[in-house]
């Protein structure tokens, strides 16, 4: 399985790349994500989780991260292990409200473009020998109200992403690692929304990090991500650098169950 979805996103990433050298003009962005995650277990297979994310970025000739909205979302899913290294999950339900990135200060004004999601997802992960290989692969449907008309129309979205992780223990705690990953996610989009536009291409995000659990079923991840993102032109890009920040309370309820009074 690695070695045909590590050519498809090879070959993705080429296609890519050839279009970016066509582009007339590249934007330059910086941007803070922030993600909560709240999780818990439903059975010994079977977890829910809502992720509850806010970004914002910069505007236009001003470097801080947090001068206007970029996204927003409440994101339920569903999480289903198959097996030992086969996951697969559902999102019965996502909102969302999307904020262009800003080519002028004036593009602030602008509002933002509210969405409605659902997607299917399947993650495959090996234990390798020096590292553990993930490859995660997506399928969206999204409604959008592009036009600002309470008219939300339709369109595919495919995400795929490789991913390569590699646990070290002994540098806070020899119980628990430092998690270290670097990973590669394209985005190809297609139907009625998108038909007559040429940015097929949505994006592609490049990420690195660690994570780390801070105390029990609390883990946080700091990541840098290189966003490239193709507009509506087919021709234009955006080239966001990004901090991405992740904090996963798991077992939320669960934690408390049997837990002796103080």
């Amino acid at each position: 399985m690695f070695s045909v979805a590590h050519t498809s996103v090879l070959s993705c990433l080429a296609l890519f790349c050839c279009s970016i050298s066509l582009a007339q003009t590249t934007h330059h962005h910086g941007v803070f994500w922030g993600r909560l995650v709240l999780a818990d277990r439903i059975n010994d297979r079977l977890k829910w989780e809502i992720y509850l994310q806010k970004r914002t970025q910069n505007i236009p000739g001003e470097k801080g991260l947090f001068g206007a909205p970029h996204f927003s979302s409440a994101w339920l899913w569903f999480n289903y292990a198959a097996t030992k290294n086969l996951k697969v999950s559902v999102s019965p339900f996502g909102y969302f409200d999307s904020y262009i990135f800003l080519t002028n200060p004036a593009d602030a004004d602008i509002p933002g473009v509210k969405e409605f999601r659902w997607v299917v997802r399947l993650e495959h992960e090996q234990k390798l020998k020096w590292f553990n290989v993930s490859n995660r692969y997506s399928l969206e449907y999204r409604r959008r109200d592009l036009q600002h008309n309470n008219v939300y129309q339709p369109n595919w979205r495919i995400r795929y992403m490789l991913k390569l992780e590699k646990p070290v223990y002994g540098i806070l705690s020899h119980d628990k690692p430092v998690s270290f990953y670097a990973g590669d996610e394209v985005f190809i989009q297609f139907g009625k929304a998108v038909r007559n536009f040429p940015n097929v291409f949505d994006q592609n995000r490049i990420s690195a990090g660690f994570s780390l659990d801070v105390w029990k079923h609390t883990k946080i991840s700091v990541s840098y991500l290189n966003i490239l993102q193709q507009r509506i032109s087919g021709k234009d890009f955006d080239d966001a650098h990004a901090l991405w920040m992740v904090l996963t309370l798991d077992q939320l309820f669960s934690r408390f169950k049997g837990r002796k009074p103080d």
